[in-house]
Formats: structure tokens, sequence, C-alpha cells
């Protein structure tokens, strides 16, 4: 639904005990470039919360083959299926999908 009304959806997987989920946190996904982009009101954001085992999001993650966090994806019309992003972020790998998510 979200993506048939052209917003581009960003899906943050982390617990609390994750040191590299803390680092993306910090470093990219609080920066100021990443929270303007954020704040556009055709992005959503969505966390999945794993610091308690939840089968729900071990299928997610094994569905694009990977079993352990961070994960991130951005999803958007032209990525539907979702476009993993890496382990650990970058300001420019999180930007370039949102905004190639957007220009669809």
């Amino acid at each position: 639904l979200l993506l048939a009304e052209g917003k581009v959806v960003f899906v943050d997987v982390t617990a609390d005990w994750c040191l590299t989920c803390k680092v993306n946190k910090k470093v990219v996904l609080e920066s100021e470039e990443v929270l303007s982009v954020f704040g556009g009101s055709d992005v959503v954001t969505m966390k999945a919360d794993w610091t308690n085992p939840d089968p729900a999001i071990a299928k997610y993650l094994a569905s694009f083959g990977r079993y352990g966090i961070p994960f991130n994806v951005v999803y958007s019309s032209a990525t539907p299926k979702g476009q993993p992003l890496p382990e650990l972020l970058t300001k420019t790998a999180v930007l370039t999908a949102i905004s190639d998510g957007r220009s669809l």
C-alpha cells in the first residue's frame, strides 16, 4: 500500500545488544543528512526490534538469506522486493537507496 502511494520505506532491524546497530544509528541514521531525508513526507521508517528472539523477524531476515543483524532494507516502487543495504551503513548508501526509490 505504501509503495503504491509513492512512498519509500526504510526498514531497520536492530537490537539493544547489537553494537554494530548502535554505531549505524549514531553515525548514519541519526546524522542530520539522513534525518532530514527521513523527515520527508514520502519516506516511511520502520523498526524491527530483535532484542528478544522473534520468529517473525528471523523469518523476515531469512527471506533475504540473512540470519543476523544489523539489517537494513529500502523498499520503493523501483525495488518492491527490497534493496538490502550493507551491514556497516554509510550515509551515501542510505541516501542513494532512498533517492533511487524516489526517482521513479
